[in-house]
């Protein structure tokens, strides 16, 4: 729809726009060259016409030499930048021509060589004097330039070597042996630009402040070559891949973004499983993965029955991934590690977001506390839209319609049979907070906090009359499950060479499920019968926990990191059926210690890295120490070319174990280990590869072998001995198991196209004696899984594809079933169970597209707009199958994954 409207505006509202406009350039120019924000795309434009753009339309004191820029051209997307930075951009790998702005904020374009002789330092210029200090060491933080943010993890490296070192997870470095005062140092970080930082004489090489430029929406090729945007980087050490959440919203999604849905699309990570943002890592099982946000344990991370992960991406800055092989300061996990750091806040400035989708709203805001620290707020709900609805309602398809009971014809004996349907209520939401604050230039205090929630009520009241019958009563339908957790943290820098990171934490698990059914119904006698059946089942973990890590830069070879960890875990679990049987009713409670050590050592110029560790624990419940060493290492045997290769022995003490349920599904329930009916589980890993990686594209291979001991499941399979009373609790059973596989991936990481190919074979079997002799695969066995992932970028629009393509999963199939009469008139459903995941579902694959469209809105933000489709073609995954018994004999049902589903997304940015 549009309009169009007429008005003459009277002539003092002319005369008034017109010296509004006359006046413009003065306004542009009083407010400073840190203020002016530029917003142009640039393909194949000569680089004096840019020139011209800032000069005339931002009214940017600038000049140049036409015969110096005239052989260049530039290629980019200004997005709200900054004026210097923008300069900045334009000239700072062109090998002939630099800039530099004098102190009445004009900018002067000259020859580099020039420059450089005349010694001038403006910002990324070389000090071309003689150097007065020799083999010194640097410390010093990397920041988000406009946030002011620190960046943790960053590669800070000695230009010109493979000398170099990380930032910590508060930003900080120490780069020690440097060879003079006028050296350069690199510093990389995923979603920025690398960012070339010059010593000089006159510089505080004590406190080093290195400010990054976060990449726009979309950068590259100048003659002044621009620097690569990625996504996903799986190149840094063994087994470990860095992920940038300000770019997720390039890749298809189902509602909302999610980080756990794109480490997906990575070998080794389970992508076939359309209902689970779970990470299924090297065959693990999602209870194998540590996750930790800001230091403390995150139990359960997802959302809506697990199509999300419960992790909002406007809140987390940085994201790294252990696929395995990981170092001794992380313990009680078999299969990976994933290390999530929430974001600080700008403490520059007030910030604020919005997203909005078809699924929920998310909204965050940055408040500055006067330069010493920062808050930060983010909150996502859930609200019912037709994609929500068709998500939940794949989820439970008996679950429709509103409550209104209604004739469903006429059983046999006369009697009328009665359906009645209910509409749930259902929804999701997660909030962060986190303060942080800046006691002295060495201390640093913060206290963060993460709740992500669920919520289903399917309850409903039965009362009506029918037959001569009067019923009451009603349905409990009601299931919450979530987690909470906090953390505050005492950073220490003591020295240059050592730093601490003290931290109390708490996370909070629960799962609660009450399906029950209780009636009365009297009779036209007056009489009444009571009855009460259904299931309650309780759930709940508590992990008190303090830990200290430090490190200790004790010379440009070695780094000691050294820390102990203390958890107080407190797990129970209550299953009942028909409100008087008690299943299971556990309550366990442990304590466990730890210790560990490590050397990160790097010999011969950095071109080798070991890093051998040790991890000593006791556990109370069993009364026993554990003992896990660790050894990783890569070699760089050229510039190019990697080999890379890790083991160690994990050991897990509260572990997820499946409840097997072949009748409607098997559910998992965390529990303790005792040493008895529950052991501590262990894994023993082997893996080694290489990676080929240039400017443009990387190859990565690895091979990898787990060995798993300690394993458990709970089943009922074996209980049914009719008549007689159950022990429940004795129908715990362990077992072993292996994993053996292989990763490949190939990417291009440059250009206007890019994206990766990723292909797993793989093998993963369980032994569990109860079940017969011999191997059986796993639930998570997948063989074959190739994932596609293209990016392209065009002016404002970023096209994207995915292409998941796995082999199916195993189950087990019955053998058949019948319904057996019991004494006392009662019909019960028993299904005969056939060999433990001998059979497998369908293979499964998926085409997911999206574009998205990026805006600005002047100096006050940006904004982007985006349309995904899900499952383009509507293939027919099945999720599980269900099985039922009546007299006719065993009925089968697919319980199919979500069809074609699209998404509209709309993002504000305010500044």
């Amino acid at each position: 729809m549009s309009c169009t409207c007429t008005h003459k505006l009277p002539t003092f509202q002319v005369a008034f726009f017109a010296i509004l406009l006359l006046a413009m350039p003065i306004f542009v120019r009083a407010q400073g060259l840190a203020q002016i924000r530029i917003n142009e795309y640039y393909w194949n434009t000569p680089l004096e016409k840019v020139l011209k753009d800032f000069r005339d339309k931002y009214k940017i004191q600038i000049s140049w030499d036409s015969t110096l820029v005239k052989p260049f051209t530039l290629d980019y997307l200004f997005t709200n930048t900054p004026a210097p930075t923008a300069v900045d951009v334009v000239f700072r790998n062109n090998p002939e021509v630099g800039f530099f702005i004098d102190d009445k904020e004009n900018v002067k374009v000259i020859s580099r060589a020039i420059l450089n002789a005349s010694k001038l330092t403006a910002a990324n210029q070389r000090y071309a004097g003689k150097p007065q200090k020799f083999n010194f060491t640097a410390t010093g933080i990397v920041k988000d330039k406009l946030s002011g943010e620190p960046l943790p993890f960053a590669s800070v490296l000695l230009r010109g070597t493979n000398r170099g070192c990380s930032s910590n997870v508060d930003g900080y470095f120490t780069l020690p042996n440097i060879p003079t005062d006028t050296s350069a140092i690199m510093v990389y970080y995923l979603g920025y630009y690398k960012q070339l930082f010059y010593l000089s004489p006159h510089a505080d090489v004590n406190h080093i402040v290195i400010l990054m430029d976060p990449l726009t929406t979309q950068l590259k090729t100048v003659e002044v070559k621009g620097q690569r945007e990625d996504l996903l980087k799986a190149s840094e050490g063994g087994n470990l891949i860095k992920m940038s959440p300000a770019k997720l919203a390039e890749l298809p999604s189902l509602g909302e973004k999610d980080i756990f849905r794109t480490f997906q699309l990575m070998p080794g990570i389970g992508g076939s499983s359309g209902s689970s943002a779970g990470l299924y890592v090297r065959g693990g099982t999602p209870d194998q993965n540590l996750i930790l946000y800001d230091g403390f344990t995150v139990y359960h991370q997802e959302h809506l029955f697990g199509m999300f992960s419960a992790f909002n991406p406007n809140a987390i800055k940085e994201v790294q991934l252990y696929k395995g092989g990981f170092e001794a300061k992380y313990g009680g996990r078999l299969s990976s590690v994933m290390e999530i750091i929430g974001k600080t806040g700008n403490d520059q400035k007030f910030n604020a977001g919005i997203d909005a989708g078809f699924i929920g709203v998310n909204a965050y805001t940055e408040i500055p506390l006067k330069g010493k620290g920062s808050v930060f707020l983010a909150a996502r709900r859930s609200y019912k839209t037709f994609l929500y609805e068709k998500i939940f309602n794949s989820f439970n398809q008996d679950n429709t319609g509103p409550s209104v009971p209604k004739p469903a014809g006429v059983m046999p004996g006369g009697m009328q049979r009665m359906i009645e349907e209910q509409q749930p209520t259902s929804y999701f939401y997660d909030l962060n907070a986190k303060v942080t604050y800046n006691v002295t230039d060495k201390d640093i205090v913060s206290a963060s906090f993460f709740s992500g929630q669920d919520y289903f009520d399917n309850s409903r009241d039965m009362n009506h009359s029918r037959g001569g019958l009067s019923v009451s009563g009603g349905i409990t339908d009601l299931t919450k499950w979530g987690n909470w957790g906090s953390s505050m943290k005492w950073s220490r820098k003591w020295s240059e060479k050592l730093y601490t990171n003290n931290l109390v934490s708490i996370s909070d698990y629960t799962n609660s499920k009450d399906r029950s059914d209780s009636r009365t119904i009297i009779k036209e006698d007056g009489t009444s019968s009571a009855f009460n059946n259904g299931s309650i089942e309780d759930n709940g973990l508590k992990d008190f926990c303090m830990k200290t890590d430090n490190e200790w830069k004790w010379n440009d070879h070695n780094q000691v990191e050294f820390g102990a960890q203390y958890n107080h875990y407190d797990i129970n679990y209550k299953f009942t059926q028909n409100d008087t049987l008690s299943i299971l009713n556990m309550k366990d409670k442990g304590d466990l210690l730890a210790l560990y050590v490590q050397n990160r050592l790097n010999p011969y110029d950095k071109k080798i890295t070991l890093v051998p560790g040790i991890r000593l624990s006791y556990f109370n419940s069993t009364g026993k120490p554990y003992a896990e060493p660790r050894f990783q290492s890569s070699v760089n045997l050229t510039k190019e070319l990697k080999i890379k290769a890790s083991t160690g022995l994990y050991y897990q003490y509260a572990n997820r174990i499946i409840r097997e349920d072949i009748q409607s599904g098997s559910r998992d329930i965390w529990v303790l280990s005792d040493g008895n009916k529950i052991p501590v589980s262990s894994a023993v890993h082997f893996i080694a590869g290489a990676s080929y990686e240039t400017r443009d594209f990387l190859i990565d291979a690895e091979g990898y072998y787990k060995r798993l001991s300690g394993l458990t499941e709970y089943t009922l399979r074996f209980s049914h001995s009719f008549g007689e009373k159950v022990d429940y609790s004795s129908l715990f059973y362990d077992g072993s198991g292996y994993t053996k596989g292989f990763d490949l991936l190939i990417q291009k990481k440059f250009g206007k196209l890019n994206g990766w190919i990723g292909y797993t074979l793989s093998r993963t079997r369980y032994n569990f004696p109860v079940y017969g002799d011999g191997y059986f695969s796993a639930s998570q066995d997948v063989t074959h899984e190739l994932k596609l992932v293209a990016i392209y970028k065009i002016k404002h629009f970023t096209l994207s594809g995915t292409w998941v393509y796995s082999t199916g999963l195993p189950y087990t199939q019955p053998l058949g079933g019948y319904v057996l009469t019991m004494p006392d008139g009662t019909t019960q459903s028993v299904i005969i169970p056939g060999t433990k995941n001998a059979a497998r579902l369908p293979d499964y694959h998926r085409l997911d597209l999206a574009v998205k469209y990026d805006f600005t809105m002047g100096e006050s933000g940006k904004g982007a707009i985006g349309f995904s489709l899900f499952n383009v073609y509507n293939r027919k995954n099945v999720w599980y199958k269900e099985y039922t018994v009546d007299e006719t004999g065993l009925t089968e049902t697919n319980v199919n994954l979500l069809g074609i589903t699209p998404n509209l997304s709309l993002t504000l940015q305010i500044r």
